[in-house]
């Protein structure tokens, strides 16, 4: 965060100073457990907890407290901020930081991988200029805000997720803000429960793009024809990226190396530019074709994305290998849509195993009307090569049964009701040579399953 006076702070979301008015913050949290030494605490009202109860907490080691509930008695020493509305005044700070600093904003949206593209991203550009990045997938009308809010001085690109649930959230973010680059990663069937079809879901992604700023640049992935549609008629910079169709960065010559990763020849500006990525799959392919548009886009050099590249990691329960006991577990409990699971499978598919392809796959949330056609259709897609399937949750027993529709015996099928029942199955089930994926919308809590897996060894 910029370093700013509470008086400062107090004019730019929108507040009231009540004490403490030349006190100086550095960081901003909505946890009381993050609060460090030098930070300002917002309380946030939430569906289920109200920051306000944790005021006191957060002051005793919080410099000051942004408010719309003034506390009795203010502790001395204290600076407090009292706003009408703590959500509204977190986003007024980061409208008002971005105006008020000269930094290179990129927003980074679609229905999966943004966290990863945006990791990539993040990871490529700070190879040649000081980088801040969202964490973990704060993406929502809170975690963007929060992003921008922490900010620091020195930073010359900030790479954001933007996120949505509803229409009109993208708008939000994006209206505040404006970045200068919009980065789609792709368009399929998530959070249909709100929107009812997949081109409604594409209208509200146009958002980003509707916000950039005037003469700005959007990223697009040319395989996926819904990001494609909404991006005619922008009137900035188009940079595409993809493999199937012709693009300004082209991945090519494709070399699967299992979950040792892949290889490619990124065509592009004239040139060919040959490199490896250690995170395994096409999904993966894609994003980095995404981040490699990106940096370019910006100005970043071929030799700083090849040194970046080398450095990609991948990120927390999103396609992270383990070994249990000689089998390898391929952990991407963090989230899950029919469009990632079908990536996630045919990975599997690919992959040189010596013993059983187990796939351990939970229910996916946030589906609507149709969530159980959903979960029967991934079913019917599983590749005979997978020799076992484990459905966790109520949705999942649909998909079973499209599995036993692709002719998956009941031999090769078990069902448990949540993650714990299903990770002490794993436990006693998974041998050596084995190949154990985990995939599930992150409410299921399918990590718990790799928690037992590392606990029992």
């Amino acid at each position: 965060m910029p370093r700013l006076t509470i008086s400062e702070l107090a004019r730019m979301s929108g507040g009231r100073v009540v004490q403490g008015g030349d006190t100086v913050v550095e960081s901003v949290v909505i946890d009381s457990r993050e609060v460090k030494p030098d930070s300002v605490f917002f309380a946030i009202r939430g569906e289920r907890l109200d920051g306000h109860q944790f005021v006191p907490q957060a002051l005793e080691s919080g410099r000051a407290a942004v408010v719309s509930r003034v506390p009795e008695p203010i502790p001395p020493g204290k600076a407090i901020v009292e706003v009408p509305d703590t959500t509204a005044a977190l986003q007024q700070l980061a409208r008002a930081i971005r105006e008020r600093y000269d930094f290179l904003l990129i927003g980074v949206t679609g229905s999966a991988g943004k966290t990863t593209t945006k990791e990539m991203i993040a990871t490529l550009i700070g190879t040649e200029r000081r980088t801040f990045k969202s964490w973990g997938n704060f993406n929502n009308l809170i975690g963007c805000p929060l992003c921008i809010d922490n900010t620091p001085d020195d930073a010359e690109v900030v790479v954001s997720e933007m996120g949505m649930n509803h229409k009109g959230e993208i708008a939000l973010l994006a209206g505040l803000t404006h970045p200068d680059v919009g980065v789609y990663t792709n368009i399929g069937p998530v959070h249909i429960e709100f929107f009812g079809t997949v081109e409604k879901i594409a209208e509200a992604k146009r958002e980003l793009l509707e916000n950039v700023k005037p003469g700005g640049t959007i990223v697009v992935n040319a395989d996926n024809e819904h990001v494609v549609r909404i991006s005619r008629g922008f009137d900035g910079r188009i940079v595409t990226y993809g493999i199937d169709h012709a693009a300004h960065y082209h991945g090519t010559k494709i070399r699967e190396r299992g979950l040792l990763g892949t290889s490619v020849t990124v065509e592009a500006e004239g040139s060919p530019h040959e490199f490896d990525l250690l995170l395994p799959g096409r999904h993966n392919l894609e994003n980095l074709l995404a981040a490699v548009a990106t940096a370019r886009a910006i100005g970043i050099s071929w030799s700083g994305i090849e040194r970046g590249i080398a450095l990609i990691q991948p990120a927390y329960h999103r396609g992270v290998v383990s070994q249990f006991r000689g089998a390898t577990i391929y952990d991407d409990t963090y989230n899950s849509n029919p469009y990632a699971l079908s990536r996630a499978l045919q990975l599997m598919a690919q992959a040189d195993v010596k013993g059983r392809r187990i796939a351990v796959i939970g229910d996916m949330l946030e589906l609507g009307e149709r969530e159980l056609d959903y979960h029967r259709e991934a079913g019917q897609a599983i590749s005979p090569s997978v020799d076992v399937v484990i459905g966790v949750g109520r949705r999942a027993e649909s998909l079973l049964d499209g599995a036993r529709q692709a002719g998956l015996s009941n031999g090769q099928l078990h069902h448990f009701p949540d993650a714990e029942s299903a990770g002490r199955f794993l436990v006693e089930f998974v041998r050596p040579g084995d190949l154990v994926l985990l995939k599930a919308s992150r409410g299921v809590g399918l990590d718990k399953a790799v928690a037992m897996l590392k606990e029992s060894e």
